[in-house]
């Protein structure tokens, strides 16, 4: 069995590579390759905690794979990681457990690839200015993979606090080499794309607040209660989801308009898969809002970490345990 540390996914896993890669596996799932249950969450209130179990298999990888993840509202207070999450990867065609893989990274990583890809797919990839809502772990992935990928001149940060904000900015001017800096919510019209990655339960701002030609990438919530992005914004955007099912049962983005009745299920224009096959063509979108609503599916994980295995044999990285 390989092991994979998290230094070894970052060395493994290549953002062109992945976005590749990624984008190959919605086409797999549009063509029914891919079998990816729902996934099943266990609450563990007696310890303030949420364990989640994603599984997948894809049969043109020969693999399937599960991740297991935790989610601990007290280890902040006890210094510790808020969340906890590894993935096991197993043959299909013999049914051994190959590779025991850091999934903190993966996870990052291919949650901002597929923002970039939908971004991409929507012709929404050559905006200058990108906003972040948020300063942590999927906030900085998505930073990160869009200036790698995109033309990006400037990146807006909007933060919980100034002192968050400012650190994060001069994060990215540091190790990414853009322009940064803190922003308030009156310099939000001036980003043509926008990423959301905080555990906000309501909405970050009002249609007011963007330009009519913006497109967001809404990564945080992931309950039915929850959402970063309110109603008036979904019932002016075209809306593209990771998978109707997990947004029609887990994204409160989605289900909180659709309960008051501000949006119907048509409003939903397609999934990945079908934009990625060309089963719905791609929207006319040059002057409208449009907005992905990510869940995240456990196939996108099988994704990476396929590439993660494939890439430490010709790599030479992790440990094999015998």
């Amino acid at each position: 069995m390989l092991i994979l540390s998290r230094d070894d996914m970052r060395r493994c896993l290549d953002t062109a590579e992945l976005f590749e890669a990624m984008t190959e596996g919605f086409r797999q799932l549009a063509e029914g390759q891919w079998t990816t249950p729902r996934r099943t969450g266990i609450d563990m209130p007696g310890h303030q905690g949420l364990a989640l179990f994603m599984p997948s298999y894809g049969a043109a990888l020969s693999a399937a794979g599960v991740k297991v993840l935790t989610v601990m509202q007290a280890n902040p207070q006890k210094k510790l990681p808020l969340i906890h999450s590894k993935y096991l990867y197993i043959s299909a065609e013999t049914g051994e457990i190959r590779g025991l893989m850091d999934a903190e990274f993966l996870t990052g990583i291919r949650t901002a690839v597929v923002s970039a890809l939908v971004t991409d797919l929507l012709g929404k990839s050559g905006g200058g200015t990108l906003a972040v809502f948020g300063t942590g772990t999927q906030a900085w992935h998505h930073v990160e993979v869009f200036t790698k990928l995109f033309a990006l001149r400037e990146i807006l940060v909007f933060g919980q606090t100034q002192e968050s904000s400012e650190k994060f900015a001069e994060r990215v001017e540091r190790q990414l080499r853009k322009p940064a800096r803190r922003a308030v919510i009156g310099e939000l019209k001036r980003a043509e794309i926008i990423c959301t990655c905080t555990t906000n339960p309501e909405p970050l701002f009002e249609m007011k607040d963007l330009s009519g030609n913006a497109h967001i990438n809404a990564i945080g919530s992931y309950t039915p209660q929850t959402r970063e992005i309110g109603s008036d914004v979904m019932a002016n955007a075209t809306i593209v989801v990771d998978s109707y099912e997990s947004a029609l049962n887990e994204a409160g983005d989605v289900i909180i308009p659709l309960n008051e009745g501000t949006i119907t299920r048509s409003s939903i224009y397609a999934s990945i898969a079908e934009l990625v096959s060309g089963e719905k063509p791609s929207p006319d979108v040059d002057n409208r809002l449009t907005v992905f609503k990510s869940v995240g599916i456990a196939m996108e994980d099988l994704v990476a970490a396929d590439l993660a295995y494939r890439k430490a044999f010709e790599l030479g990285v992790g440990l094999i345990y015998r």
